[in-house]
């Protein structure tokens, strides 16, 4: 008979919880709004245009619904409202399908670009958005996260973070370019969700094992010193006998 400790039940919630949150991110953004289009283009005589904004209103309520209930505009819910608006109106002045569907992409390009040139100022966007994550907004917590910029290994982490993801959003931009040019609407809608998850969970991924790399040699850096200090310590003590004697 096998035993579960706290920290693997801990970790098999957390497993369950991001699976769940994946499937229903992937039904939302992916599965229903491909019915909604080709329920709307075969069934009906609904333009191709509003057949394509109806199927994003899952993704939309999903957003308002996120908003209700943490009763503040999170990133997500941000990139998701702010996509569907622009595209909204470049659509409707340009009548173009295909502009729509690569909504989220100019955020993302953006964001990447974004990202990119924030390495040039003293702190990096990415140290806004791991402070927004970890502080919660609270003034405690943003106080206490602003003193890791002291810290050499954490400013080039911060750096690093953001230039890797720059250019992740960057690639994921230009697939989903890529994908509308030579795709269908109705593949788009049922391919580009997982293209976009794929590229975040890999830069997520990617994210918690460099931060989990860089806490382990961090504290493995700290222990060594510790030691140094002890080591000078006692050295200092066993010397200082042979000094008074002398």
């Amino acid at each position: 008979m096998t035993s579960t400790t706290p920290a693997s039940a801990s970790s098999q919630a957390t497993r369950a919880v991001a699976i769940r949150g994946m499937i229903i991110s992937l039904a939302v953004n992916a599965a229903i709004p491909f019915l909604i289009y080709s329920a709307l283009t075969k069934f009906t005589s609904i333009s191709p245009f509003l057949a394509l904004v109806a199927s994003g209103i899952p993704s939309l309520s999903e957003s308002l619904v996120g908003i209700v209930r943490r009763k503040r505009i999170d990133l997500l819910a941000g990139i998701v409202l702010t996509g569907i608006g622009v595209a909204l109106i470049i659509t409707a002045l340009w009548g173009d399908l295909k502009i729509y569907l690569v909504r989220e992409s100019f955020f993302t390009v953006t964001f990447g670009v974004a990202l990119l040139l924030s390495l040039v100022l003293p702190r990096p966007i990415m140290f806004y958005i791991a402070r927004h994550f970890v502080s919660g907004n609270d003034p405690t917590n943003v106080a206490h996260f602003n003193e890791f910029w002291q810290n050499e290994r954490f400013r080039r982490s911060m750096r690093v973070m953001s230039a890797v993801w720059g250019i992740g959003l960057l690639l994921e931009a230009a697939i989903r370019i890529s994908l509308v040019i030579v795709l269908s609407v109705e593949q788009f809608l049922a391919i580009s969700p997982f293209v976009t998850s794929g590229i975040i969970v890999l830069l997520t991924i990617w994210t918690f094992s460099y931060g989990r790399t860089g806490r382990q040699r961090s504290s493995e850096s700290l222990r060594r010193m510790a030691g140094e200090e002890q080591t000078a310590s006692t050295t200092s003590a066993t010397s200082t006998p042979t000094e008074t004697t002398n």
